[in-house]
């Protein structure tokens, strides 16, 4: 057959993952993979920044609940990538990234671009590989996606210099790998699983925290049936999005989040606490005294043996796949529930969960000039559609949004995860767009991390992606601006920003921009922007709160 390249077999692997978008930024290390998969008919989003690509890989990871993939290239395009992969890897989100790499015969020698980038990517990814072989490119990309995809998924980083990419083989004598994974999550220990059940029922204050972990084994249904089975609450734990994956916001078992502490109501009573592919870092306090009641007891299940009863002692301790571990959860709690379908104390948390919603609409009902932060999530909450993408990019702004705009669907919440990286807003808007074209996408943003990568902004105009930006801009780094004045100095120190309108930088670049300055002008605002089929931004100008 057809004499082809190294770039042409990574596409091929591509096309047979079902991959449909590669993001990256041009490099001559890297090109047979673009035109590869121009050939195999793979859409390539070119971003203005390599830690921007990497970001849109991460989100069309979190849109799809599929891996994302990127391509950089050598030197300055791998170290610019390493934030987004850190920031993946601390996720969990399943990510392939390629890198280029100076060629073979040049190694050592003081080659254009040349860095140990293979070194430098081993420490921010699970799994990370050179190809040296031109006929093997295929099988080690079917290696970098076995690894993305199991176990705690994360990024893989696979780098080929480019006479090894470049390199030419007949198509004949190359071997394409599939079925080279799992298509299931392995079970947990039944006696550990009927014990955990048994410790739910028994239980008068049982809550579940939901984390990634449901979202990448695709186990909301389960999770679903069995908080309706049991009657057990759902808490809004530490899932990056802040929700409670399975639930829609409305339904009487999903708990709401206390204004003050900006955490789940029942989080701190609960006496059996089932922790489900949720991890104990800081968004849980690292389990510490005042999550779960006194003497609570606590059930984990993770994919990663190595996570169960990190920062504090489990009572049970389960490895395995969420969605499987539910299922077995099922069988079990059918033979035991004795058709309960509801816990008393779940109407307790329901009351504590209407009271701080009830206190929330109030504070979403200011008036002021400038604006309340909490007014502009509340306008933005009344207009978009049900199913719309939410992207949050920022430090203050997050914590008032992700309590008050709670999509139905999981995974059309989007912000940082426990890395807490701003700045993958625009990215993770563009990869939410192109996951879900036909649904409105709304990003809203601090007006700091608006601008750590507000060059994306040409990103959307160039390859016509219509995501509306909401600023919030307080003009300051809001959340330091608090520490600095609970400091006791009474001193700002490069906290304050100038008062920008960034939509003029986005009218500038092609977009459709506007300012506001009134609450009751953000809806209007909102409809002109969606209409403008354009990539928009909305400059509001809030007051710091």
């Amino acid at each position: 057959m057809a004499d082809i390249n190294g770039g042409v077999l990574v596409a091929k692997v591509l096309k047979q993952e079902g991959i449909d978008t590669l993001y990256g930024l041009c490099g001559g290390h890297i090109d047979p993979i673009f035109q590869g998969c121009v050939d195999e008919g793979i859409r390539v989003i070119g971003a203005r920044h390599e830690q921007a690509a990497v970001f849109m890989a991460e989100g069309h990871a979190w849109a799809t609940g599929k891996p994302g993939v990127a391509a950089v290239t050598a030197g300055p395009g791998v170290m610019n990538a390493v934030t987004g992969l850190w920031t993946a890897l601390g996720r969990g989100s399943p990510l392939v990234v390629f890198g280029g790499r100076s060629p073979l015969r040049e190694f050592e020698r003081g080659s254009l671009q040349d860095v140990d980038s293979l070194g430098v990517a081993k420490t921010v990814t699970k799994w990370a590989k050179a190809g040296f072989e031109t006929g093997r490119i295929a099988e080690y990309v079917s290696m970098a996606f076995r690894q993305a995809v199991s176990g705690r998924p994360g990024p893989t980083y696979l780098e080929f210099p480019t006479d090894i990419l470049y390199g030419r083989v007949d198509e004949d004598g190359v071997t394409i790998p599939s079925g080279y994974r799992a298509t299931s999550g392995p079970q947990g220990d039944p006696v550990l699983v009927e014990e955990a059940v048994e410790l739910l029922l028994s239980a008068e204050r049982p809550l579940i925290i939901p984390g990634s972990g449901v979202w990448w084994a695709q186990a909301m249904d389960q999770l679903k049936e069995f908080v309706e089975l049991t009657g057990i609450p759902l808490a809004r734990g530490n899932f990056p999005s802040g929700g409670a994956l399975g639930l829609p916001t409305e339904h009487p078992l999903h708990m709401g989040i206390k204004l003050r502490g900006n955490r789940s109501v029942g989080l701190d009573t609960a006496d059996v606490v089932l922790l489900l592919g949720a991890r104990l870092d800081w968004r849980l306090g690292f389990g510490s005294t005042g999550y779960g009641g006194k003497d609570s007891k606590w059930i984990q299940v993770d994919i990663d043996a190595s996570e169960i009863g990190r920062n504090r002692p489990v009572d049970v301790g389960i490895a395995g796949d969420a969605a499987a571990v539910l299922d077995q959860m099922l069988v079990t709690a059918r033979g035991k529930s004795k058709g309960r379908t509801s816990v008393p104390w779940a109407g307790d948390c329901q009351d504590e969960s209407q009271a701080e919603d009830d206190e929330l609409e109030k504070l979403m009902q200011n008036d002021a000039v400038p604006i309340h932060p909490d007014r502009l999530c509340k306008e933005i909450r009344d207009f978009v559609d049900a199913d719309a993408t939410l992207v949050i990019d920022g430090g203050h702004i997050v914590h008032r949004a992700v309590r008050s705009l709670q999509t139905k669907p999981p995974g059309q919440l989007m912000t940082f995860g426990p890395t807490g990286t701003l700045g993958t807003g625009p990215s993770y808007a563009i990869a939410a767009k192109i996951a879900h074209p036909d649904q409105q996408v709304l990003l809203l943003s601090g007006d700091g991390s608006f601008g750590l990568n507000a060059m994306e902004f040409e990103t959307m105009v160039r390859h016509k992606i219509p995501i509306v930006s909401v600023v919030a801009n307080d003009s300051c780094w809001a959340a330091i601006v608090h520490d600095q004045m609970r400091s006791g100095k009474n001193r700002l120190i490069e906290t304050q920003l100038g008062e920008v309108r960034y939509d003029r930088i986005v009218e500038s670049l092609g977009g459709y921009g506007e300012e506001v300055h009134n609450p009751e002008d953000i809806g209007p605002a909102l409809k002109r922007a969606f209409e403008s089929g354009l990539p928009a931004c909305i400059n509001v100008w809030c007051q710091f709160v």
